[in-house]
Formats: C-alpha cells, structure tokens, sequence
C-alpha cells in the first residue's frame, strides 16, 4: 500500500538561519530541488512550507508574515502558519527540527511499503 514517509534535509545552521528570518518577513530556501519558505511564528518559534501560492504559483516568501499568518504579496491571501489552511485553500507545511547545531526539514514523500 501506500505509506507516507518522511524524508529529512538539513537546511543549515539553526542559529545562523534563525538571525537571518526577521519577525515580518519570511525567507526562501532551495532544501534539495523543494522551494520551502522559513517564517518565525509570534511566539519565536519556526515554520516552514512550501514556497508556493496556490492561487497563480507566485512565491511567498516574497511576501510578510502578521499574526501567524503568511500573506501572499499579489492578491493578499493568506495562510495560517501551523497548518498552511486559508483563502480557501491551503498550502503544504512541513516538520522542522533541531538536531544538535543544524536545522532539518522533513518533506512529506508517498511511496510504496
């Protein structure tokens, strides 16, 4: 049958991309070929999903985040940081953790067994 798996990436070092998201503006990273935008919830804490709009594609992290809200800047939709739901829509999210010094995203794969 088909079984979700995650795959784990390492983005980087924590502390070295923690300083480099601001409060208000989420980042973009290439993690292995994904497009995966980092954003800092209000409570500090990070998140990442995909960096893609549902609504024309355009990317998200060009641009701001506002009560743990990610808001495309093209047509102002928006998003919940936990769990990728608004507008209508929603947008994939993915599992970070911390791993001693390092920042590790899971993406979510569906494959056999």
């Amino acid at each position: 049958m088909f079984k979700p798996k995650i795959k784990w990436h390492r983005v980087g070092d924590y502390d070295d991309i923690y300083h480099q998201i601001s409060d208000k503006k989420p980042k973009h990273f290439d993690v292995m070929g994904h497009d995966v935008v980092l954003c800092k919830k209000e409570d500090g804490n990070l998140v990442a999903m995909k960096d893609k709009c549902p609504h024309h594609g355009k990317r998200l992290s060009e641009g701001w985040c506002e009560e743990n809200r990610i808001v495309c800047p093209y047509h102002q939709f928006s998003f919940d940081l936990d769990t990728g739901l608004g507008s209508g829509t929603g947008v994939d999210t993915y599992t970070l953790e911390k791993r001693d010094r390092d920042l590790f995203v899971g993406i979510t794969k569906v494959g056999l067994f």
